[in-house]
């Protein structure tokens, strides 16, 4: 009776220590305070625009190029997703999906030769979505796929990805554009695969680099011109799309010390982006978390010392299902 006593005690102590350590974990995530990196980070910065959907990012081009602002060579997109679709000629659809800006970018604005595509460390540790990763398109190539890594390398299997994950080892492909309708690919040695792809040859696309990785293997960025892009969801989600499929929803103090990790990373990896963009993307992120975020959005904008110029945006978040429909009405 003593001895259970006695292991009833330790149980309710050790439940006790467990709630404290908990709660103290919370807050030290509060106090976290992003402002001296973003303050590092900002200090070349010309242009920081908040914004609710991701393919504004295209009105904040449009506004620098119709400004004289000169746009970065260099994108880094810190998001769930890719926002890139293979298979499509996006630009023959009158707007741009939340799923394609890149594409659309890639094809209006040569300036841009280099993507990173920044993903979430829990993203590139689920098992289930390192296969995705390393899946194969080849069978997939009349149809619009979402970019999510591998395409058309034959050569790259699973066990790459188990053996070198994004955690561990960044991953770098050639991508092709097609400047004429936004159709991306990744490159081949196979032309006659290209013209298949494409129906011309190498010599009418464009190259650009794009990095897959994550925080950890962010390559140095010193001596970049840098358009940076952060997306709400990055900081919430693991890369499902309705809420009720989120597997990974941090709290809010999880969200700022995501944001914390976002610059601390920027400013280790010595970025000093010229222009930077804060994306909400409402649909991607649980609600009870929209006013928290625009809060973070707004303190970095006043730490950069800049004011939001763009009032108005072309482009809105439009349903994947509503652009999936225009795509076969384009016969795409």
């Amino acid at each position: 009776m003593k001895h259970r006593l006695i292991t009833i005690i330790a149980i309710i102590i050790l439940i006790i220590t467990a709630v404290i350590c908990s709660k103290k974990s919370t807050q030290d995530y509060y106090k976290l305070d992003i402002t001296s990196n973003v303050r590092q980070v900002t200090k070349s910065v010309d242009l920081v625009d908040i914004n609710t959907d991701h393919n504004q990012v295209l009105d904040v081009v449009e506004y620098m190029k119709a400004n004289k602002i000169k746009v970065p060579s260099t994108l880094i997109n810190f998001d769930t997703h890719s926002d890139i679709l293979l298979n499509a000629k996006v630009l023959s659809i009158k707007e741009s999906s939340v799923a394609t800006w890149i594409n659309n970018a890639l094809a209006k604005y040569p300036e841009i030769n280099e993507v990173y595509w920044v993903m979430p460390t829990e993203l590139a540790t689920d098992i289930g979505l390192q296969g995705l990763f390393a899946s194969n398109d080849l069978n997939y190539l009349d149809t619009p796929q979402t970019f999510f890594g591998n395409s058309t390398n034959a050569k790259i299997s699973f066990f790459h990805f188990v053996s070198n994950p994004l955690t561990k080892k960044a991953y770098e492909q050639e991508l092709l554009i097609d400047p004429a309708t936004g159709m991306i690919n990744e490159n081949t040695t196979d032309d006659e695969l290209i013209k298949k792809l494409f129906g011309k040859d190498k010599s009418k696309l464009r190259k650009v680099k794009l990095i897959t990785c994550t925080e950890k293997t962010l390559p140095d960025l010193k001596d970049k011109d840098i358009l940076l892009s952060i997306d709400a969801d990055y900081t919430s989600n693991s890369g499902f799309d309705t809420v009720d499929d989120f597997r990974f929803i941090k709290n809010s103090a999880g969200i700022n010390a995501t944001f914390y990790s976002i610059f601390e990373t920027l400013k280790n990896k010595n970025a000093q982006p010229r222009i930077i963009t804060l994306s909400l993307s409402p649909q991607y992120l649980p609600e009870r978390h929209h006013e928290f975020v625009n809060e973070i959005f707004g303190h970095i904008l006043y730490v950069a010392n800049k004011t939001d110029k763009i009032e108005k945006y072309k482009n809105k978040y439009n349903s994947p299902e509503y652009f999936m429909e225009e795509y076969k009405k384009a016969g795409i």
